[in-house]
């Protein structure tokens, strides 16, 4: 008998915690969508569980404080990120720079999408908050570098197979590329044109062939 109580027990704990993660969840989903557009400093809690739609005490049943949410949503989003990098660039049936091409050409019509406003959130977080939250700019920072690696390990196989200069350093030609998307992705908000980024992909097979 208190063996069939217990695991009824661990059933109900089970249910509970999927309901609080599917609510801390809905509300980290709901306030980056809010903070991609208006920033760290352009968005307060009350932006947040306005978004959510939940009352303002619920943020702090799931976050210590804003900062403690901007470092999970800042996470959430690298997951993503990630998860999209890999899809595209450990493509096994596609040559290095195909995947190179893919990777990019998949994040143009991205943020094209939103009418240029958010541009690369990430790179976004570490513009504005680098100089004040430690813990912001090591995610960051660390992200972007994860990203960064993917590109190199892609330009490391275009070095073996010969579709790449033999004198490249694959390392520091993938931190140039991801830097030069990076640049301009803040010159697509700027102008409000997806222009600097058809260049930038317009420029792509001519640096993977020097």
């Amino acid at each position: 008998m208190k063996q069939m109580i217990d695991k009824k027990d661990d059933r109900s704990y089970i249910d509970t915690m999927s309901k609080r993660e599917a609510k801390k969840e809905h509300l980290l989903d709901s306030g980056l969508e809010i903070m991609k557009i208006h920033g760290y400093n352009g968005t307060s809690v009350k932006d947040i569980v306005d978004a959510a739609g939940v009352p303002k005490g619920s943020f702090y049943n799931y976050f210590d404080s804003k900062e403690d949410f901007a470092v999970e949503a800042i996470e959430s989003a690298a997951r993503d990120s990630f998860a999209t990098a890999e899809l595209h660039l450990l493509r096994s049936n596609a040559t290095a720079h195909e995947r190179l091409h893919s990777f990019f050409s998949a994040n143009v019509n991205r943020v094209c999408d939103d009418g240029f406003q958010v541009g690369c959130f990430l790179g976004n977080m570490g513009q504005e908050m680098s100089d004040s939250c430690e813990l912001i700019r090591q995610s960051v920072q660390r992200t972007l570098a994860n990203i960064t690696g993917l590109i190199a390990r892609a330009l490391q196989e275009a070095k073996s197979n010969g579709e790449l200069e033999a004198t490249q350093d694959p390392q520091a030609l993938a931190e140039f590329l991801f830097n030069a998307w990076e640049g301009a992705l803040l010159r697509m908000k700027t102008e409000k044109s997806r222009a600097p980024l058809e260049n930038f992909l317009g420029m792509l097979p001519r640096v993977l062939k020097s």
